[in-house]
């Protein structure tokens, strides 16, 4: 096919350009911007088309239709790198129709303005929560962590609007993915803003938590580490580097008898004789202390025999088959026939063979 063959695209969209501005004059508005809208389908890049698609759409009293609008021109003009007539027009998109204003409309403009775009995107984000838009707020603020990812404020906000409105496990996971990040980079505030969000939540993350009890010790917040390590405790209560860092938080507290405590529940359940244990109790007499004589407690109680609680034997083979001697003669109910005829007993010699 020849080069003269065929009208380029350009030529429809003069032509649909002038029927958009006939219409428009004859005071169809609505039609008009159809037109318009039809113009910015096959040239892309053409901010004035969008412009009056948006006042014939406002003439028109098609709200939603012009944020719309608006929206792809504040997107043309992201991207031919005008991030103040981009912010206006967006501006004008969200006073007119918060709920038009969605990720796959603001993304470039977000990505190409800024801050003071990201400011824009949280604000119509809290608006679809108002309205109860909440997948439309969390793909908004998806973005905004996509366009910062070292955010700890914006990975909470999804992670909030995940968790009470969308899948709580989802959130849990994203919690977690950004404490990592966090410790990755050193960032030990954000760890624990992000560590603590996840326990207010309910969402237990063992290592997540762990990590933060470190940090706490570190900084000398045994109280603040000890609730935390008590519920660690009850998730894994055979885990000896959660009794070492009770103990060293007790110790650390002054309160020697809730450490001594712990260290004989964890002794009589599992004995004197394991060398990790035995272990734990001599670092234990090192540890730093605000009574005097905590290090001579433990170590009286390390020396003391103390009575292990195991489990039970297992029962013998006869009682784990069923087929053995009962211990106890159980009562048959007898019939009718039985009365005048019993049957003899099991070691009867008919029985026998003798």
């Amino acid at each position: 096919m020849r080069d003269g063959e065929y009208r380029p695209l350009g030529f429809a969209a003069e032509a649909v350009a002038l029927r958009a501005e006939r219409l428009r004059r004859e005071g169809r508005h609505l039609a008009a911007a159809l037109e318009w809208r039809a113009v910015v389908r096959i040239d892309s890049k053409d901010s004035y088309a969008a412009l009056r698609w948006a006042d014939s759409c406002i003439r028109g009293g098609q709200r939603g239709r012009a944020a719309e609008a608006y929206l792809t021109a504040a997107t043309i003009f992201a991207g031919a790198g005008e991030p103040r007539r981009a912010m206006v027009l967006a501006r004008r998109a969200m006073e007119i129709e918060p709920a038009e204003v969605i990720s796959a409309r603001i993304g470039i403009v977000v990505h190409a303005c800024g801050r003071e775009a990201e400011a824009l995107c949280e604000t119509a984000a809290r608006a679809h929560v108002a309205a109860g838009r909440f997948d439309r707020a969390r793909e908004l603020r998806e973005l905004l962590v996509e366009c910062d990812p070292g955010s700890v404020t914006k990975t909470l906000l999804v992670a909030e609007i995940e968790h009470e409105h969308g899948d709580p496990s989802r959130a849990a996971h994203q919690l977690t993915a950004a404490a990592s990040r966090m410790h990755a980079t050193g960032r030990t505030g954000e760890y624990v803003r992000i560590a603590e969000t996840m326990l207010a939540h309910g969402r237990h993350d063992p290592e997540t938590t762990l990590e933060l009890v470190r940090i706490y010790l570190r900084r000398g917040q045994a109280a603040a580490a000890v609730t935390k390590l008590e519920l660690l405790l009850r998730h894994a209560p055979a885990r000896l580097e959660i009794v070492e860092l009770l103990v060293r938080c007790h110790a650390a507290l002054g309160d020697t008898a809730a450490a001594l405590r712990l260290l004989e529940n964890t002794l009589r359940r599992r004995g004197h004789d394991e060398i990790t244990l035995g272990r734990l109790c001599e670092r234990a007499e090192a540890f730093d202390s605000r009574d005097p004589g905590f290090a001579a407690a433990v170590r009286l109680l390390r020396n003391r025999p103390m009575p292990v609680h195991r489990s039970p034997p297992p029962p013998p083979l006869w009682a784990r088959s069923g087929r053995g001697v009962p211990c106890e003669p159980s009562v048959v109910e007898l019939q009718p026939s039985d009365a005048v005829n019993p049957p003899p007993p099991a070691w009867h010699p008919r029985q026998s063979g003798h």
